[in-house]
């Protein structure tokens, strides 16, 4: 099937933002949170150099080199925020909250293969243990609702689809144009003026009273096979084979209204993506001295090949005419690539009462990339010239502390994430950075271990739902968003097995 909405959407895109926009929708799927297990959470997730922790599989696969005895561990909890969304003055608050599963594993450490005569390297080295793991980690979770309101005497959606009908001269349907717009001309949203047939105009006249909503849901996880080294219990290796697996879905509403409340529509259009990929990682930990460690990872991207399902519908009710529907859908499938991102850490002990770690991120968003098939390839090109203009490499730094009193565990910790947007791009304050504070508490017995952790998550996002150009040049109604999230994860755990 042809991607039928490009041909009309890279010459005015932003149009079509409320419906769809794939490099939009990027920018939510490439950027994983902050997620783990409740012990690496509560200390703001700088784990990559502290191993022993099945959060170490996604921040750095050598961690699980510093295992000594089998292990079993799951994590589950609850989120929910509030999204507070100012569009032309007004401010809409919307709620969220879900229960989820963080991460579930198992490890499996072998005996000290240093005493085992014949078990070494061609060096003073010692090869002490293979450690090999097994897991499913939560990467980053999609659910967010923005809603909107608002009396927008200036513009409206229905004069958007309408100009972007009317600046390109082809035949009205969906092998030329978006969805929203055809079903604009198909309802009546988008008429003729004159008899002779050459310009479209909004049957929607200004002022118009604009209500919209726009729903997230799903997540990207990974399932992951993990094999490590431990040499001489200095030096650890790492290796772990990625299957990440992705359902992302965005249900979007916009209801438009003329003053005199005769003639009015509401578009939906709803887009879900689901697949499966695969990456590789690899990262090592050395440890020079007993109170320090140091640790780096490499996580290739992520390549995955995805459904994707697109319904489109729209109703109108234009002054004396009967109500009009139209409903569109589509299938497509096609290959996208999310960032290589690499780790550097190092953690520092005090003998029995703990450790402070930090960590230093790097995720690469420009090479996000899309892949569509045959001739539409050269639109996913196009797409992909938009990512890399818009988005940059950016750091994510995270400094955490545990401290340790017989079986009591205290932890805190902070994570930063840099803006994924080059300079100029986004709107100053509005930019997508992220700040997580994070706290935690936990138990460890000799076999049995038991942690709690509590993270909020803040940030701030801009956006346009739609893009209108007349003779007095480009109007972009703007969305500030403010997001404020919280979430409770648990995580208990045995340790079982031989630890010699």
């Amino acid at each position: 099937m042809k991607k039928v909405f490009v041909l009309s959407g890279f010459l005015s895109l932003t149009a079509l933002a409320w419906s769809q926009s794939y490099e939009t929708d990027a920018a939510k799927m490439m950027r994983p949170d902050l997620t783990g297990t409740a012990r690496s959470l509560g200390a703001g997730g700088a784990f990559s150099s502290v191993g022993a922790d099945q959060s170490a599989v996604l921040q750095n696969p050598a961690g699980i080199g510093l295992y000594r005895s089998h292990e079993f561990a799951i994590s589950g909890g609850a989120a929910w925020g509030t999204t507070t969304s100012n569009y032309l003055g007004n401010n809409t608050d919307q709620n969220f909250s879900k229960g989820m599963l963080s991460q579930a594993g198992l490890v499996f450490a072998t005996r000290d293969l240093s005493r085992t005569q014949g078990m070494s390297f061609n060096n003073s080295n010692k090869l002490s243990r293979v450690v090999v793991g097994i897991g499913f980690q939560k990467v980053a979770d999609f659910s967010r609702t923005d809603k909107i309101y608002g009396v927008n005497t200036q513009n409206s959606y229905a004069q958007a689809l309408t100009n972007n009908l009317n600046t390109n001269p082809y035949n009205i349907n969906l092998d030329n144009f978006d969805i929203p717009s055809v079903q604009a001309y198909q309802t009546y949203v988008s008429d003729w003026t004159d008899t002779n047939y050459t310009r479209l105009s909004s049957r929607i006249p200004l002022p118009v009273t604009q209500v919209g909503t726009v729903t997230t849901k799903g997540s990207l996880n990974d399932i992951n096979l993990t094999l490590g080294f431990n040499i001489d219990n200095t030096v650890y290796l790492g290796f772990g084979l990625g299957v990440p697996y992705m359902n992302y879905s965005r249900y979007a509403s916009f209801f438009e209204r003329n003053s005199g409340g005769d003639s009015s529509f509401t578009s939906n259009y709803n887009t879900t993506l689901s697949g499966v990929g695969v990456n590789g990682k690899f990262g090592v930990i050395v440890k020079p001295a007993a109170w320090v460690r140091f640790g780096a990872s490499v996580q290739t991207p992520s390549y995955f090949r995805l459904n994707e399902n697109t319904e489109g519908n729209m109703q109108s009710n234009i002054g004396l005419l009967p109500t009009l529907y139209a409903d569109t859908g589509s299938v497509y499938r096609f290959s996208y690539s999310n960032p290589l991102n690499a780790t550097f850490g190092a953690s520092f002990y005090l003998k029995q009462w703990g450790f402070i770690s930090v960590d230093y991120e790097m995720n690469d968003y420009s090479h996000s990339r899309f892949r569509f098939d045959g001739a539409d390839r050269q639109y996913s090109d196009l797409e992909n010239l938009n990512i890399s203009a818009k988005y940059r490499l950016a750091s994510t730094v995270r400094a955490g502390a545990e401290f340790a009193w017989k079986s009591l565990r205290l932890r805190g910790g902070f994570a930063w994430s840099q803006s994924p947007f080059k300079s100029g791009v986004a709107v100053n304050g509005y930019d997508g950075a992220r700040f997580n504070y994070t706290a935690g508490i936990g138990y460890r017995g000799s076999r049995f271990f038991a942690d709690l952790a509590y993270v909020r998550t803040q940030y701030k996002d801009y956006y346009t739902p739609y893009s209108y150009t007349d003779a007095s040049g480009t109007q972009e109604p703007g969305v500030f968003n403010n997001f404020h999230g919280n979430m409770i994860v648990a995580t208990i755990g045995f340790k079982f097995g031989v630890n010699r």
